[in-house]
């Protein structure tokens, strides 16, 4: 019975998107696509440098599901749901900023403002 009860959360873990907090996506950076879920409003005002912006659709559409990838949004509650999206849709290295960009600007990372990822 406990090998089953195992399985069954080891399953659950790995279709869960893994959290990343801003220490741990300033160092893997350039290793993920890094993607803002927010509305263009919000991007303007400010984004982690790189971030593309981007919806749930365009994402399907443009990145294919093997790359690793770090969804953002302000205070990582969009980016969670995003993220859990991602995975049942069958994105395999998903990740999610723990806290958002609050968090990030927190840690003392710079954000960059307009249109430009």
């Amino acid at each position: 019975m406990k090998a089953k009860s195992t399985n069954k959360q080891a399953q659950k873990q790995s279709m869960n998107p893994a959290p990343l907090s801003p220490s741990q996506l300033k160092s893997r950076q350039n290793q993920l696509i890094v993607v803002d879920v927010r509305g263009w409003l919000e991007y303007l005002i400010g984004h982690i440098t790189g971030a593309k912006k981007m919806s749930r659709d365009r994402i399907l559409k443009e990145i294919p599901k093997d790359r690793a990838i770090a969804i953002t949004c302000l205070s990582g509650h969009r980016s969670d749901m995003a993220a859990q999206w991602l995975v049942a849709q069958g994105y395999s290295k998903v990740h999610s900023l723990k806290g958002g960009l609050l968090a990030w600007q927190s840690a003392g990372y710079a954000v960059s403002r307009g249109t430009q990822p």
